[in-house]
This record gives C-alpha cells, structure tokens and sequence, in this order.
C-alpha cells in the first residue's frame, strides 16, 4: 500500500506542474496577446528611431556597424512573424473548428498564448538590445594602394632607391627630396618605395599627394585628410590646417610623399607638421627643379633621379620591340633611335612600342623626325622628349584613338579618368562612326584605352575602369590639342578672359574649364560660335560622380552661379558638360542646342529641367547627382535617347506614368540610389508614378541599375536575356558592392522561391557576377535550386541569413560530378545555420578552381570547409576566414572510408596552399586539426609499421604547406596544445619538412589555456617565425614561454604578451638576442612571471641589444623581480618610454649594465588592474565584445603605438631616472615602496 501511495504522490507531482502552467496560459490568454501587441509597438518605434539615425550617417558617407545591421536584419525577421501573428490570431479565432465557434477551443487557445508569450519576451529583448546603440556608424578611412606595374629595378635606380630607404630610416632626416626632368620616373620611383615600405612595416601610414604646377591648398588638405579619415568641416584654410595638424601629430610613425611640387609650398599654411619628436615621421618631396627642393623647402638630402644608362635603355628599347630589333636593316636605326631617346623612360617606352612591329621606312622615318626635333614649352623638358610623344600620337593606328587621347587630355591634371566618362563624350562627340549600341561603344573605348596604355600614353587609374595620363604626355598632348585641333584645356576664368580677349579661342571647338573656383564670376556670355565640347567643373572635392560610392558627395558651400545668357554663343554644342553648377535661369539657352547628344549636368541645381525635352537630338542624359524632384514629361518627347543616368538623385520622388516608355531608343537606365516609388499597373487606381512594366517594353534596354525595395511589384518574366549589364536590387537589401570592375550584380531578399522563376531573375541569377543573398528561407541547395549550371559567370557570392540551406553546392548522385563556380574568388558566408557542408559528394576538376577569398561566421552545423579532394583546386586560395561556428572541428578533412584507425604512412596526403596569405580562426570551441588525417578524438602510437593516431596532434604538421602565410589568428578555438608539430613519428620519413611558419609576419594568439607551446620544442630549424614582425600572445595559461633558445626574432616589431599567468620568463637570452628590430614591448597580467628574459645563470661576456626598441611597458606582474637577472650588459639605444605599473617586487632592472642614452623618465602608471587586455599597437581594449569586428581588418603590425596622451596623463607619475640610471631609480622606487609598506605596518600594529 504504501509503495502504490509514493507512486501516486510521484504521478501528482509530476503532472499537476505541468497543469497549472498550460492552465495559465489559458486564463492569461488575452492579457498574452495585448503584452505582445505592446511591446511590438516599442519594438517599430525603436527600429525607427534607428533608422533615423542610420540614414544620417549614410548621408554622411559612413558606415554602419556590423551589429546594428545584423539587428535590424534580425528585427526584420522577428516583426514579420509578430505582425503576421497579430493579424491572423485574434480572440475570436479560439473558438474556430469546437461546435461550429460556440466553444473555445481549449488547445488552441493555450498554444496561441504559449506562443504570444515566448514571441513577447523575444521582442522585448530586441527592444532592450537597440537602447544600447549609442553609436551606429563610423568614418571608414581610406587605405592607398601602390601597384607600381611596368617599374623595373634598374642598377641606375638602385643605389637611389637603396639611398631612399636608408634616408626614411634615418632619424636625422625629416624630408627627402627627389629631383629629375619630367618623365624620368620620379612618381613611379615614389611609389615603388611606398610599396617597399608598406611590405617592409617601415610606417604605419603611407599617403601620397600630387602638388601640381598650381597647387590648391584645399585640395590638398582634403586628400591628405581622407587618407586619414579625418572630416575637415571647418571652412577657412588656416582652421583646416590646425585640424590637420593636430591629426598628423597623433602619428607616430606616417611617410607623407609630395608629388610633383614646383615651387615653394609652405607645409605649415596646409597644416603638415608632426612635431619636433616625431623622428619617425617623414616627408618625401619631388620635383623637377633641385633649387626648389633645397633652397625653397629646405630639403637638406635631395637624390638626383638621372636617365637610364646606355645598356638599360636598350634593354627596355629592345624588350618592347621584341624581334623586330634583329633585322639587319633595322638595328643600325635602332641604335640611333636609343640615342636620341636620350634615356629618358617615358621616350624610350612611347617611342618603342610605336614602332613594334613597323617597316624599315617607317624606322627610318622616326629617325628622322627624332633628330629634327624641336624643344617644347613645358620647364625642364629635355627638347628631344616632344619629338618622342608626339611620334607615338601621329603612330597610332587609328583616328579614334588620337581623338580619344585628346579627350584625356581635356581632364584636370592627375585625373582619374573613368572609362565611363570617355564613353560620354566619345558618344557625344562623335567618336565612333557607324556604331549604334552603347555596349559597342562601350567595348571601342576599353578597346582604344588598351591600346593606349599598351604605348605608355595612358596609365591604370587609382582604381578598376580608369587610367591616368602622365604629365609629360598630358602637356605634349594638350600642346598638340591646342595647335592642330584648337581644343583648349583652361585652368581657371582668369585665363579664359585672356584667350576670349586676344581671340585665341574664337576658332576653338572644344573648351575645357576643368578646375573652375566655386566663388569666381563668370563672364556672362561667352561667344564660342565652333565649340562643340564644352566642360566646366566646379574645383571642390569629390566631384567624380564615377566614384560616388567611394566617396560619397556632400555639398560644402553653393554652387556656382551660371549667367543666364553664358551660353547663347556656343549654338553648335554637341557635348555639355558641367558640374556644381547653379542652373536656375537657363531654360532658354538650352533650347539653342539643337544639335547636342550628351548633356551631363553633375550635382547640379536644376531650375525648369522641361526644356531638356526639347533637344531632339539628344543620345545622353545624365542628371546625377542632381536635386531634380520630378522628372519633367517633356523628357518623354526625346525619342532618340540612348542613355537615361538618374543615380544618386535622392530627391526624385515623381516620374509620371508613360514618360520612360515613350524613350522608345532607351538602352541604358541608371537609377542606383535614387528613384524607387514604382506604382503597379493594373491595380485598378490611377497611378501617379512609372510602373515596372514600362521598362519591359523598352525592347533595346541592355543595361539596367534598379532597386526595387518590393518583389511584389515586379511583373511577369520582367527580366530577359537581352540585360547584358545590370545592377539589380530586389527586396530591403543594405550591402553596397563598390568594385568597378564587375557589371553584373543582383542582391536578393525574398522568402518566395516562385519569384525567381515569374520574373525572370532565374536569367539574372546565371548572368551574375557579384550576387548578394539575403535569407531565402525556401532554400536548400544554392546550385540546385538557384542555377543548375553551376553560376559560372559568379566571381563574388555573398550569402547570409538563412536556416534551411544545408549545401552550396552538391552532387546528388554518386556517380554524377558537380561542375559549379568555376570562376568564383570570394565566398563570404554568414548565419547559415543549417549548413552541414560547402561541397557535398563529387565536384568537377574546376570548382572553386579561382578561388582567392573564403569568409565563413556563425554556421553552427558545419564540422569542416573543405574535402582534401577540393583542396587540389584551391590553388588561388589568399585568405581563409572562419569565426563562430560551434561544430567546426577541421578546416580541411581527408576522406574518411573504411578503416581510419590504421592507416599506413603512404596514405597520408600533403596539401598546399601556394597563395595563402591570411588566416583567421577564430572562436571555434571544437576546432581538432586544420588538416585532418583521421576522425578526430581519436589516439594513436607506432604499432609494426602502422601509425595509430593520437588526439595531441598539434593545430598544423608538415603534410600542411603554406609558403607565404603572412597573418595568422587564432581566437578561443578548441583544446590546442601545439600550433605546429614537426616531428610527428612516422609522418616525417626521409622527406624534407616545410616550415608553415616560415613567411609568418603577423601571428595572434588569444584565449588558448591548453596551448603548451607555439612550437615544437624537439625540432629545431633555421627558418621557424624567421619573418615574424608582430605578435600578440593573451590569455594563455599553460605556456611558460613563447618559444624555445633556438628561435630567432631578428624581424619582430612589435610583441605584447598579456594575462598568461603560468609563464615563468618570455624569452631567453640567446632569443632576446635576436630582437634587433623590435619598437614596442608589453607585458601585462603575468602572475607566475619573475624576470622578462630567463637567466641560465652561466653566460659571462657578451651583451643584449635592442637597437630599435622605443617603448616598454609591464603591468600588472606581481611576481616580477626584474627585467634580467643576469650580469649581460644591455643596450637601449632608442629606448624613449618605459612604463611601470603593480610590479611590487621589481628591485632592479639588470644585475649588470644598462644603457639607455635617449630614456629621461619612468612612466609610473596608476591604474586599477581590471583583466582587461590592452593592446599596444592601437590602444584597442581587447574585450571579449571588441574581438570578432577587430580582426576583420588586417593588422598593422609596424606601428609603435605610445600615444602622447598616455604618455602625460594625469593618474601618471613621471620619475627622472636617478643618475641616469635605469637601475639605481627602479631600486629607489623598490625601496621606497618597502619602506612605506612597513611604515604603513608600523602604524597599523
């Protein structure tokens, strides 16, 4: 009986819980749904208030935190179903389906308020979440990059570039100057040494800033202040000087180089000046004129960059010409040419590859003209370099081509000419005769752009889909312009009222006012009764609407005005250009151009824009950037036009319905960022707007850049085949692609599979180049589903925000191999939290054959990346990423069948990575291997010739090859106790190991308690972190020191340990030897940690010098006795700060001698120790919350980080070294401390 009785209270027990729990959701039914309709209500205004603030800082050109979008993104999804939850369960629905509604219905009723409940504490979560944003977006700075293609490492321009470097390394040099004639190689020279010091971590910052012959303080400013991402919001030039100033002198060490300075510049009016202690910092200056160098600024080392020795010339001569040069008839001309090239680069290179290929006449003929050549007019121009330019303009092989050149020539100098911007006015000029479609012109232009830049006229811009002209050849080609086609590049008014009035520009056809000033006063009519190419460009930066993405526009002050009647004499204009211009009087001298075909009026005030409409003839209209808010109907009457560019028109609201469909010869529409209030055709009202379906009937429409912020409104199979370029936006996408370079983009956000197939984005998805996927949560399969054929046009896929997806791409029948993304490079994924596998069964010979960039964060059910099988193909692999992916056990698996316990030496497989540059892994719980030979958790030991593997395998063995693997992070990942293990038995065999750390530069290791050491102690090698410049070791408690006696540092820059608390010592001696690179040294949190470098307590004679270090700081090390316990003299020659803070037994600094000829004062720091890890390098706290958005960017790993404020702070004590003695101070401290704590004890008893 009393067994039944415990079993009946065990039953009660464990059922009446559960009842009055379900029993509450049925009575709190209705006050469940009315708590979530509140905090729904909470929940929009949060996300609009967010918003708000998001779209201000979009204005502003910044960039939105990682966090606050992917809450949105997030709110995006838990709205939708709280709304949809709202609206289709109410109270009445309860009694739905129980005796035709007169019942509730009881289950359904509990499951609602079950539901409405959980829902409302996920969306009061969410609510509390976006209080916590005080900061939504930041300023992203922009990094230069110096591609120098074409420069060749002459013997003549090494002992200058070895000069060069050994100057930006000498502290008694602040400026350098270089000086030559034009086109002798000074900018490619300067860039040569930007790159060099960017791969050799000489500076942390390197900016470069062309001066030109009329230098605009402004503009220069502003340059220099982007490449720092600093705003200059102040108005007058003196105050964006101290702006800039004070910003400059927060760099410790930044090489500023000034292009192509022609007289005296003064640095302070600009604002450059870093400080009188910055030896660090420097200025590198070229010109043509040495006097301007030495006497004008001051310059005390000037390095002449002279011509090319005889044999370098001829080599470069004879490398372009190719075999033409072996011609018996031909090498005695070719000799000469060489001599009257005269060694000048640019000469030699135009002149070359205009006669590649060429007759003898044709040999001779150049020749001739060479030695008849006469000097030109620009300074300092040797007089045979003219003859050599304009010899490669009159080769050219074709009309366009010269035609084109001019066209370049009438751009500002240094211009980044946007392949875009030709195609405009090559259309309006009439550049390419008997080509109708805007995608062949386009192919003429890139066709003749090549070609240009294949005979050295043209240079590759500063970015994809742009060129340069130098200036040597710019000057020719404008002096050539002038006089033989009387087109005319004007600097300023001023020097147009000059021309107007002596009559030079009465015969002109094309005007260039490229740099016109904001704040000058036009003339008001300007009778030009030729000109068919006129351009005016407001001088204010960013005025290159190609580049808007990259740099976003913003107005800064108003435009200029433009007279009413400046246009009434140039009645033959074919192209008008103009930009920031004020345009609000001018409806009737538009009228005059009746025989205009491009009209581009950039960021310009528009007045009454319906006199466009009447220009007939019009091919191309562009209106970026503009404040037009309707587009006039009469622009519907220009049945003729080509090219309709609307972006960036964020104040365009109106287009009224059949104003694009009458555009019946319409191929290109440009919309980024701008129109997107589309109505729907057929909704039975009358619309107010365009629809969609008027595009569809624009038959020759090619090239189409849309957003379409709802699928819904999109008609049936709106997208065809004929879109050869596109940029498509179809549902509340926010990423942005900026590479100019592709032409084919589509990013999507939508739940429906059945859209892809009505509208037709099926076409665009097998067309893509770049495609963005956002959620699609009927998706499983990416290749399956989305493109059968495998995206092979894809390059760039990003794919984030889904929980169905389980594979990329896979094969579904065993035999059957996947061909897919054969020419994809990066592969960034996000929140596919139900993806098991990026490949799944067997893949074509080419998949991911280019792959450069894999990006993998928060897939919790993927256990690995790739099969070894792939890894035959990732040959072109420079960057791995994954972060956050619970399950994550390898990065690469070896095929696993049969029996994986024993496996034979033969069977295991290296791989390589000949490209890998970049790898991040980080916050991988599970993390075994990077390369896996067998299932992971299992063990092994040598039985009989069989390798039975065991669990201690370390991070990476020698079967992994990464040749030039320069960064390497590793964050909370797994159970590591080695990162490499070189000496695994029976893996090694008679082959020669390669070191995967021997390129290593930058190397993070953070969070790892089981790591035991960084390297195998057992083996020893010559180039193990030979390379190393930075590294960064935190929290990792079990090693005892970074590395073994035999490791060499010698080109470490920068090393911080922190929060290891069972490391005794960091380095030994013979290691600490090595060091003689190395700026910047912390040690913080090191409990167990008694001197710095280990004493063996047998070494006499002999020193340890750090030649370069600058700064040392140790915190926290309560165990410290001193930095080196042994009797080695040591040397800081440059050792500038030392900064001390709770090292209560530190008695002394060294038992022997210590130098330290530039150190006056010890740093004593008063702070609180908190845990917290400090990073010396960019003053970063390091916090759990800060790790995942910090290593996204790459690491500079040369900086020296002590800023002037930590410096002097207020809560530092600063203490003169005593004598000048490093170690008698830190006694006297040491003492002084004793004495006080026993004071202090003294008075306590």
């Amino acid at each position: 009986m009393e067994i039944l009785i415990d079993i009946g209270a065990k039953i009660t027990e464990y059922m009446v819980g559960p009842i009055v729990q379900q029993l509450g959701y049925l009575f709190n039914y209705k006050s469940n749904l009315e708590n979530l309709r509140t905090q729904f209500q909470n929940l929009k205004e949060a996300k609009e208030k967010l918003n708000h603030s998001i779209d201000e800082a979009k204005r502003n050109g910044e960039e939105i935190e990682v966090d606050v979008l992917t809450w949105m993104s997030r709110v995006d999804g838990i709205s939708e179903q709280a709304q949809n939850f709202l609206r289709d369960h109410h109270e009445g629905q309860a009694y739905r389906g129980c005796f035709r509604g007169q019942f509730p219905n009881l289950l359904s009723l509990n499951q609602l308020s079950r539901k409405a409940k959980i829902m409302t504490l996920e969306v009061a979560a969410e609510s509390k979440v976006a209080e916590g944003f005080h900061k939504v977006s930041y300023l992203p700075i922009l990094q230069s990059v110096f591609d120098v293609k074409g420069y060749v490492a002459f013997q003549s321009r090494k002992s200058t570039f070895s000069k060069i470097v050994d100057a930006l390394r000498n502290p008694d040099f602040d400026m350098i100057g270089l000086y030559g004639m034009g086109g002798v190689g000074k900018t490619m020279l300067c860039k040569e040494v930007a790159r060099k010091a960017k791969e050799l971590m000489l500076f942390s910052k390197v900016i470069m800033v062309t001066v030109s012959h009329s230098p605009k303080l402004e503009s220069i400013q502003q340059e220099v202040a982007e490449k720092l991402g600093l705003k200059l919001e102040e108005k007058s030039i003196p105050g964006r000087a101290d702006r800039l100033r004070h910003r400059l002198r927060q760099e410790n060490k930044i090489l500023l180089i000034l292009d192509d300075v022609w007289e005296k510049l003064e640095l302070q009016d600009i604002g450059i000046s870093f400080g009188d202690d910055k030896k660090e910092c420097k200025i590198l200056l070229t010109s043509r004129c040495q006097d301007v160098l030495y006497n004008e600024m001051g310059v005390e080392q000037n390095l002449l960059v002279g011509v090319l020795f005889d044999s370098e010339a001829t080599k470069l001569f004879n490398t372009i010409v190719g075999d033409t040069v072996k011609d018996s008839g031909i090498r005695p001309l070719a000799t000469e040419i060489i001599k009257e090239c005269a060694g000048l680069p640019i000469a030699i290179t135009t002149v070359a590859n205009a006669l590649r290929n060429k007759s003898r006449p044709v040999w001779s003929n150049a020749l001739q003209e060479l030695r008849i050549s006469t000097p030109t007019n620009i300074k300092g121009m040797h007089e045979k370099v003219y003859s050599g330019i304009k010899l490669s303009y009159v080769c050219l092989r074709s009309e366009e081509a010269k035609s084109l050149l001019l066209l370049c020539s009438l751009f500002h100098e240094d211009a980044n000419i946007d392949e875009e911007h030709l195609l405009r006015r090559g259309i309006g000029w009439g550049l390419f005769r008997g080509i109708t479609k805007l995608e062949e012109a386009r192919n003429k232009v890139v066709t003749l752009v090549e070609d240009l830049k294949t005979r050295c006229l043209l240079l590759d811009g500063y970015y994809s889909g742009s060129v340069k002209m130098h200036d040597v050849v710019r000057d020719v080609i404008i002096s050539i312009a002038s006089k033989d086609r009387h087109m005319y590049n004007i600097n300023n008014v001023a020097e147009l009222d000059g021309c107007f009035n002596d009559r030079t520009l009465r015969d002109s056809i094309a005007i260039s006012l490229s740099q016109v000033d904001c704040d000058c006063q036009l003339p008001e009519r300007l009778d030009f009764p030729k000109v068919q190419f006129f351009c005016m460009n407001c001088s204010r930066p960013f005025r290159n609407i190609f580049m808007h993405y990259r740099y976003p526009h913003f107005r800064c002050g108003r435009n200029l005005e433009v007279p009413s009647h400046f246009f009434e004499g140039m009645k033959e204009l074919r192209v008008l250009e103009l930009t920031s211009m004020s345009l609000e009087s001018l409806t009737f001298s538009f009228s005059l151009f009746q025989n205009i075909q491009t009209l581009c009026l950039w960021y310009c005030d528009m007045g009454e824009a319906a006199i466009i409409g009447e220009l007939k003839n019009l091919k191309i209209l562009d209106l970026s950037g503009s404040n037009i808010e309707e587009l006039p109907k009469q622009i519907g009457q220009l049945t003729r036009l080509q090219m309709l560019d609307l972006k960036y028109c964020s104040k365009l609201k109106v287009i009224r319905p059949n104003i694009i469909s009458n555009l019946t010869s319409l191929q290109e529409l440009n919309m980024d960022g701008s129109f997107t209030d589309w109505d729907v055709e057929g909704d039975g009202g009358e619309r107010s707007n365009a629809s969609l379906m008027e595009l569809k009937n624009l038959h020759s429409l090619a090239n189409l850049h849309l957003d379409i912020p709802d699928a819904n409104i999109l008609p049936k199979d709106f997208f065809s085949e004929k879109l050869e370029r596109f940029n498509i936006i179809i549902g509340d996408v926010r990423v942005r692609y900026f590479d100019f370079g592709i032409s084919r983009k589509l990013s999507l956000k939508i739940n429906e599979s059945n859209i892809l197939a009505e509208h037709g984005v099926e076409v665009l998805l097998r067309k893509s180049e770049v495609l963005y996927l956002d959620g699609l949560g009927c998706l499983n399969n990416v290749v399956q589903e989305l493109d059968s054929e495998g995206f092979q046009q894809l390059k760039h896929l990003h794919f984030r925000n889904n929980v169905q997806i389980q594979y990329i791409v896979s094969s579904m029948e065993e035999n059957h191999t996947c061909s897919a993304f054969a020419n994809l490079e990066l592969l960034h994924i996000k929140k596919l939290l139900n993806l098991e596998k990026i490949c799944n069964g067997k893949l074509a010979q080419n998949c991911f054959g280019k792959l450069r960039d894999i990006e993998v964060i928060e897939c919790d059910k993927l256990r690995n990346l790739f099969p070894f099988s792939v890894t035959k193909e990732l040959l072109q692999l420079k960057r791995i990423t994954v972060m956050s992916c619970k399950l994550m056990q390898e990065i690469i698996f070896y095929g696993r069948e049969g029996d994986s316990q024993n496996m034979s030496d033969k069977t295991v497989q290296k791989i390589q990575f000949p490209e890998l540059r970049t790898l991040k892994l980080c916050y991988l719980p599970n993390l075994v291997h990077f390369y896996s030979l067998v299932e992971p958790n299992c063990r092994t030991h040598r039985e009989g010739g069989q390798l039975i593997i065991d669990s201690a395998m370390s991070l990476f063995n020698e079967k992994v090859t990464c040749p030039k693997l320069t960064n390497l992070t590793l964050i909370r990942s797994g159970s590591l106790k080695e990162i490499w293990h070189g000496q695994s038995e029976g893996l090694l065999g008679d082959e020669e190991p390669t070191c995967i750390f021997s390129g290593l530069r930058g190397l993070t290791l953070s969070e790892l308690p089981d790591l035991r050491h960084i390297w195998d102690e057992k083996y020893q090698t010559d180039i193990a972190l030979l390379n190393l410049m930075s590294l960064r070791v935190v929290k990792c408690d079990m090693l005892k020191n970074l590395a073994p006696s035999w490791i060499s540092f010698q080109n470490l820059r920068t090393l911080q340990v922190s929060s290891c608390y069972g490391m005794v010592n960091l380095l030994t001696s013979s290691t600490a030897k090595t060091l003689a690179q190395l700026r910047a040294l912390a040690i913080s949190g090191c409990k167990s940690m008694t001197e710095i470098i280990g004493n063996k307590g047998s070494e006499t004679g002999g020193e340890i010098v750090f030649n370069q270090l600058v700064a040392l700081e140790c915190r926290h090390l309560p165990s410290l006795t001193s930095f080196y316990s042994g009797n080695l003299m040591m040397g800081f020659p440059k050792l500038k700060y030392v900064g001390l803070s709770d090292c209560p037994e530190m008695s002394s600094f060294s038992h022997g001698v210590v130098s330290t000829p530039q150190l006056g004062i010890l740093t004593l720091i008063d702070e609180e120790w908190d845990g917290k890890v400090y990073c010396i390098d960019d003053d970063v706290e390091w916090t759990d919350d800060d790790y995942t958005e910090m290593y996204f960017a790459e690491l500079d790993f040369d900086e020296v980080m002590i800023s002037d404020d930590e410096w002097n702070s207020d809560t530092n004590r600063l203490q003169e070294l005593i004598e000048g003695d490093i170690n008698i101070t830190i006694r006297e401290l040491w003492e002084r401390d004793q004495f006080d704590v026993a004071l202090q004890q003294l008075f306590t008893e």
